[in-house]
């Protein structure tokens, strides 16, 4: 073969492996923590919360943030200008586009279609293990980035810190830089906030914690190791639920003989699913009105980066002796302030602790 022909055979050898390259980005493989150059643009490797390793490009510009509360976190980062495509999750929570206007304009997909995430651009889309997302996406060079898994979740209090943190390191490695250093912040934060409750709770003997049902309607509660069952023992309390992990269905039945001394109902507008149904009228926590309306900021608080309020609006609900410093109002401002860079007044604060909507303008 002459000099031309062995410098052909190169030149398409090169562009193989351009191509080849180029059809796995966005999968994962068995590497970690390296960058390579494919064409002309820069792309990195993290590991998403299931554990796959994800190569993604260097500068993420558009992003499909279709992961339960991934709006939320972009907003905490800073980074809702690049959401390409989002859910509609947002759409029931109006301190949501009060806090963040932009994600008025933003399209919401909650399944959205391969064809229709190329035509916008999207690089990165954030998914939950289980949405069936990350296999329509094997073929295409977005990258799937799964932020919530149905499986292997924490256990004890410990992981589940470790968790939570993890899971906003994640959306700053992601995002960038400037990201990641609020990332960091954030984590800094949540840190701070636990260790406050826990230095508290942590030696309350086992007659001192109050029995606490979370009530996502009536019925339906978050059941084992979930998020608001951590927040609630690090907050002094003992947590109800069966043996199902996820979202659990009991009967009135079974509520009645768990007889809860406290409960805090989430993701409805009211209490009187409870207090005012007959059913439940004998509950020591219907008798003694110790029944709660959780707060409601830019997302439900049991799974949002939000939980660390949560957390602390459970430990001076259920222990206001112990926290009769804690301020509600003041933690909820400096939260938004710090993190959302939006000044709440005092009834605004008072507002989302009241479950209640923004005032109208």
């Amino acid at each position: 073969m002459d000099k031309r022909g062995v410098m052909a055979v190169v030149v398409v050898i090169s562009i193989l492996a351009i191509v080849s390259a180029a059809i796995h980005v966005g999968h994962s493989n068995t590497k970690s923590d390296q960058s390579s150059d494919i064409g002309s643009e820069k792309y990195v490797q993290i590991t998403d919360q299931e554990g796959r390793v994800v190569t993604i490009p260097a500068n993420v510009t558009r992003v499909a943030a279709i992961s339960g509360q991934a709006y939320e976190k972009l907003i905490l980062l800073n980074q809702t200008d690049k959401i390409a495509v989002t859910m509609s999750a947002w759409t029931n929570l109006p301190w949501s586009s009060r806090i963040a206007p932009q994600l008025k304009g933003i399209p919401i997909e909650d399944d959205p279609n391969v064809e229709d995430l190329m035509s916008k651009k999207v690089q990165v889309v954030f998914c939950r293990s289980y949405d069936g997302t990350k296999e329509k996406l094997n073929s295409t060079n977005i990258a799937a980035v799964v932020t919530q898994k149905n499986s292997g979740n924490p256990d004890n209090v410990d992981s589940f810190v470790k968790y939570v943190k993890q899971e906003i390191a994640l959306y700053g490695e992601v995002m960038g830089p400037d990201a990641k250093k609020t990332a960091d912040k954030w984590g800094a934060y949540f840190d701070q906030k636990v260790n406050y409750v826990t230095s508290r709770t942590a030696n309350l003997t086992d007659s001192q914690r109050p029995t606490v049902y979370y009530a996502r309607d009536a019925t339906t509660t978050q059941g084992k190791n979930s998020y608001p069952q951590f927040y609630v023992e690090m907050a002094g309390g003992k947590y109800l639920s069966g043996d199902t992990e996820g979202i659990e269905t009991i009967t009135p039945e079974q509520l009645l003989v768990w007889d809860p001394d406290v409960i805090f109902v989430g993701r409805v507008n009211s209490t009187d699913i409870i207090m005012n149904d007959s059913k439940f009228s004998n509950l020591e926590a219907v008798q003694n009105n110790k029944v709660y309306l959780c707060p409601l900021g830019i997302v439900y608080w049991d799974y949002g980066a939000e939980g660390v309020l949560l957390m602390e609006y459970f430990a001076k609900t259920l222990h206001p002796d112990l926290f009769e410093d804690l301020n509600m109002t003041n933690e909820v401002k400096d939260y938004y302030s710090r993190f959302y860079h939006y000044n709440l007044t005092d009834d605004e604060a008072n507002r989302i602790l009241q479950h209640l909507p923004p005032a109208s303008t």
